[in-house]
């Protein structure tokens, strides 16, 4: 049985501990968080065990998972860097190094996540990189951990501000875009609830169809549109509007976030 850690129980580290409360791999789990309520209250949800100090939750786990805002790590540094020498850490924080990482918590073994929230479900798209020299194993087990969560992607780690970009935040841009078009079938006459569920299913019909026909968003949207149908009509409203061109905007923004966080 492996013993996984968690300090932070907020909206991502829960979802990534429900996930690993619903896979199939032998895991014992310790939540730690400040507020001891809600740390209470999800240990009781998912079966994990609720500890009182971070010093007692690094002893008892092989593994801690720091989900914890970038600005508390440092406040963590002086506690986690003396419990154990070389403990093996996940840090899900956005841009804080495995340099950064691995000089305040005293480890060379280190490996970051870069999750998104559909966690919960076990549909998280996850960027993993490590350190130079880490411990096979770690990393096998902390793929695993990653594929109960979704999809792991391993990529180096100057790319994390990139993926940030077209997935940790990119989720939020396509709920903005189905609450839009939500809006756009209520404008029409269609209440807004029905709406959102219609268009929902739409976008998960269309997610799955390219997955499995192994087409491009571009062939199947040619496939679609017909000569002077609604389709056509409704893309150029979206050409129109800017709509290319606002979300690569988005992307780059949220990678360039990242990036200063990085230099911070």
């Amino acid at each position: 049985m492996r013993k996984i850690g968690f300090i932070g129980c907020g909206n991502m580290g829960a979802s990534m501990a429900r996930a690993f409360t619903l896979s199939s791999y032998d895991l014992d789990l310790y939540l730690y968080d400040t507020d001891t309520e809600k740390c209470t209250n999800l240990s009781s949800e998912i079966g994990a065990q609720a500890v009182t100090t971070i010093e007692t939750l690094v002893l008892q786990t092989d593994i801690t998972i720091l989900a914890v805002k970038p600005q508390i790590l440092p406040l963590l540094y002086p506690i986690l860097s003396k419990v154990k020498e070389n403990h093996f850490f996940i840090s899900i924080a956005a841009g804080v190094s495995i340099n950064t990482l691995s000089k305040g918590l005293n480890s060379n073994q280190i490996i970051r996540f870069m999750p998104n929230i559909a966690a919960s479900v076990s549909k998280a798209v996850t960027a993993i990189a490590s350190s130079t020299n880490i411990n096979e194993l770690f990393f096998q087990t902390a793929n695993n951990l990653a594929l109960t969560c979704g999809t792991p992607f391993p990529l180096a780690e100057n790319l994390f501000p990139a993926f940030i970009g077209i997935s940790g935040s990119a989720i939020a841009f396509f709920y903005q875009f189905l609450h839009a078009v939500a809006l756009g079938g209520t404008k029409e006459g269609i209440p807004y609830a029905q709406s959102l569920a219609i268009a929902s299913q739409t976008f998960s019909g269309a997610i799955e169809l390219m997955i499995k026909s192994g087409s491009s968003p571009q062939e199947i949207i040619t496939k679609i549109t017909s000569a002077a149908g609604t389709t056509i009509e409704g893309i150029s409203a979206l050409e129109n509007g800017g709509m290319n061109a606002a979300v690569m905007n988005a992307v780059t923004a949220s990678s360039q976030r990242a990036k200063d966080l990085e230099e911070n």
